[in-house]
């Protein structure tokens, strides 16, 4: 038994020896491992899981990975049953498929049979070389380096990632995307078998090109299937009755600025698969509602929109089409609406108000002033080009009054007023404050509609702001920074509720289906853009109206132009919507106020209403509309202590209303009447003379220079006034131009043509002259 123990060892040296050569060859030649790593397409999917747009790798070729759970258990076994019976049995390199293909092509003198395994085709792939028998042994060695890395179940992932489809097609997710148009795990076994086929010759057998061809060799592998008992021979007849596809499925191309704008974030990851929260049906729906929309706009030079629709419970991102068509290359449809700066218009408006109740100065039935005021050379005119002289401010907010805001902004701050809505997300006012100005509330700064929407989240949400997402995993959670009080969003609701709709002033909540919406419009400087955001107890909807060249069109507007799509939208995608819902726990109550002031009363005050207000927060001024003096009792004029005595006195009230109301109305030629005068003969008060206007003079006309600038031919206004008087208002045709101390001059450029110039002093009187610029 010498010779059989010598057999034993020489096989047992001959194993260590081999053992040792393929370690050391292992050493001097390692796999190329990073060529199995290739960079994959993007896929954003809606919330269903749907692919909604694809982006292709660097490489430019498309890849869709699938891990080897996704992969149907009918795909791992056609695959092996085909390509590699003993799999899971070999090492990297099968010896009876070897000894079996040596045996077939001795037989037929030339090669009829391989003998690849998977793993030799793996390696194939990453190093490709023809095929002779020196790539063959190469194939085999690399194979044992991958069995040696890679567990059996990584190995056919690998493959079936690798595998080549035909032109720029790698891996069976692509595959199955672009041949069936469905994940791999909803393919039929015709369609697995022809993918089992495809990467043999994946030319050859290109369904699209060679129809017929690709029929045979599917059918090659279904029978094959059927023979070797993988599938019983009926699942293999239905099978071969299924046709094979004649073309490439398209690219899946839904909600492309969408996708683009998820695919871009974090410098676009390849190969990520981004589950998003879009809701394919309502992007549909506003897709066509827009596009509809802009057509019956075109014609009047508006030729594109935007739309974003989000949930307000979860802050997700529901619809978004950036234009009215993403092709229409003359209209730069491929400009993202939803995410352009534009000028918001009067959108901000609610936001200040909400502020304003806040702050405490402020309830709804505050009365503004609705004057024509300068701000440093910036007056602000209402839409309609009228003023109303004084009016409450749930009023103001209703009508969009420019005048009332203006004015409420500086009451406010602007500072304030902006850390507000950056707070809220409008991230695009990153300019400081005095860059803005008081014309930040009609839109003096550029922000996106997704920022405008998520302002309007806030609202929805009871004051409370929080991002807006895109992502599918977001949930309803607690936090969140607020932008105002419970209290104060609720009663810009409530306004908002009240607004007129288009075509149905006074009437939507008699209309069937007709939801239930808080909403405001805007229109941009310019006539450049119209807005038109709202609100349900579900949605929040922002819809915007232009043009991506910045080209005006007048008479553009929010309510005009873009309401009318704003409700369309909410009549799909919240038909019979209700009212957004009343916080539990509001803490309103109500205070005594005068009637005629809505200031609170002080002791003169004839006439008392109730109105609302914020218990602990309100803290109004008290009225300053109603006087009572000492007076003479048979003229009527009032009196001091220098001259009481030896007169019949009386108590007498009366009114003086806001100095600036006062001097508008009386330039308006509106009859006022004056506050009593004290008695001549009173040395301790002032005089009964209002202001007295000493320049300009009214009997020399003012001649402009051609030479000079205007700023350097100020006109110098100055009034002689009573000692007690600490402040003078100067209107010139209506227009408030501004207010100096009496002692000062109030220095004003002139404009030709004949002007009525008024001034009124802090206690309501009056005095006027006509002037002329030549």
């Amino acid at each position: 038994m010498v010779w059989l123990r010598r057999a034993g060892l020489g096989l047992a040296g001959a194993v260590v020896t081999g053992i040792g050569g393929f370690v050391v060859l292992d050493h001097l030649f390692p796999f190329p491992f990073g060529r199995l790593e290739r960079p994959a397409a993007t896929v954003v999917e809606d919330r269903e899981g749907e692919a909604l747009r694809l982006f292709l790798p660097s490489d430019q070729r498309w890849r869709l990975p699938v891990t080897y759970d996704e992969m149907p258990e009918e795909l791992r076994r056609a695959i092996i049953a085909s390509e590699d019976q003993r799999f899971y049995e070999h090492p990297g390199v099968d010896p009876v498929a070897v000894a079996r293909a040596a045996f077939d092509n001795l037989r037929a003198r030339r090669v009829v049979s391989g003998a690849s395994t998977l793993s030799m085709q793996i390696a194939r792939m990453a190093d490709p070389a023809p095929r002779t028998l020196g790539s063959k042994l190469s194939e085999a060695f690399r194979a044992l380096q991958l069995e040696r890395r890679f567990s059996k179940r990584e190995l056919l992932e690998l493959y079936l990632n690798l595998a080549p489809y035909g032109g720029n097609l790698e891996g069976v997710g692509a595959a199955a995307r672009f041949y069936f148009g469905k994940p791999v795990d909803r393919l039929a076994l015709g369609e697995i078998a022809l993918l089992v086929a495809l990467p043999r010759s994946p030319t050859a057998f290109d369904p699209a090109q060679h129809p017929e061809a690709a029929r045979q060799a599917r059918d090659t592998v279904l029978r094959q299937l059927a023979d070797r008992g993988t599938f019983s021979e009926q699942a293999v007849a239905e099978a071969l009755r299924v046709p094979v596809p004649a073309a490439r499925r398209p690219v899946p191309f839904a909600a492309p600025h969408f996708a683009r704008y998820v695919a871009s974030l974090g410098g676009r990851r390849e190969g990520a698969r981004i589950r998003t929260s879009l809701d394919r049906g309502m992007q549909t729906i506003a897709e066509a509602k827009l596009a509809a929309h802009i057509g019956r706009l075109r014609p009047e030079g508006i030729d594109n929109g935007a739309v974003l629709v989000v949930d307000n419970a979860t802050r997700q991102v529901l619809a978004w089409v950036g234009s009215a068509g993403f092709g229409e290359d003359r209209y730069q449809g491929q400009v993202d609406g939803v995410l352009a700066k534009r000028s918001p218009g009067s959108t901000l408006k609610p936001f200040l108000y909400g502020a304003a109740f806040d702050g405490g100065k402020v309830v709804p039935a505050t009365y503004l002033l609705d004057i024509p005021t300068d701000f440093a050379g910036y007056v602000a005119e209402n839409y309609d080009g009228l003023y109303r002289g004084r009016v409450e401010a749930q009023q103001a907010l209703l009508e969009s009054l420019n005048a009332p805001a203006v004015r409420l902004l500086a009451s406010v701050g602007v500072q304030p007023f902006l850390e507000l809505l950056q707070h809220g997300g409008a991230k695009s006012l990153d300019r400081p404050a005095g860059r803005y100005g008081l014309p930040l509330i009609l839109g003096s700064g550029e922000m996106t509609l997704f920022e405008l929407v998520q302002l309007y989240t806030a609202l929805a949400d009871d004051g409370l702001s929080r991002p807006v997402t895109w992502s599918a995993d977001a949930r309803n959670e607690p936090g969140g920074e607020r932008l105002m009080s419970e209290e104060a969003a609720w009663w810009v609701t409530e306004l908002l509720l009240k607004v007129e709709r288009p075509h149905l002033a006074g009437a939507w909540q008699l209309t069937r289906n007709a939801p239930a919406v808080a909403w405001k419009t805007g229109t941009s400087y310019g006539h450049r853009d119209a807005w038109a955001v709202g609100y349900s107890r579900r949605l929040t909807v922002g819809v915007w109206v232009g043009n991506f060249d910045g080209r005006a069109r007048h008479g553009i507007s929010g309510a005009g132009h873009a309401a009318p799509l704003l409700f369309d939208l909410f009549r799909a995608l919240d038909p019979g919507g209700t009212d957004p819902a009343e916080p539990p726990y509001l803490r309103l109550g109500e205070i005594e106020v005068c009637l005629l002031s809505h200031q609170r009363p002080g002791p003169h005050c004839p006439h008392r209403i109730k109105i609302a207000a914020l218990p602990g927060r309100t803290q109004l001024p008290v009225c300053t509309y109603h006087r009572r003096a000492l007076a003479d009792a048979r003229t009527g004029e009032l009196l001091d202590g220098s001259c009481i005595e030896g007169r019949r006195r009386t108590w007498v009230d009366y009114t003086v209303f806001p100095a600036e109301l006062t001097a508008w109305w009386r330039s308006r030629g509106q009859d006022v009447p004056n506050a009593p005068v004290f008695a001549a003969d009173c040395t301790g008060a002032a005089g009964d003379r209002g202001p007295a206007i000493l320049s300009p003079d009214p009997a020399t006309p003012y001649r402009l220079r051609r030479e000079a600038p205007l700023r350097d031919q100020r006109l110098s206004l100055v009034a002689r006034a009573e000692p007690e008087v600490r402040r003078l208002y100067w209107y010139q045709d209506g227009v408030l131009l501004g207010s100096s101390e009496p002692q000062d001059p109030l220095l004003v450029e002139p404009h030709r043509g004949e002007h009525r110039l008024v001034v009124t002093d802090d206690l309501g009187r009056t005095s006027g002259v006509t002037y002329t610029v030549e």
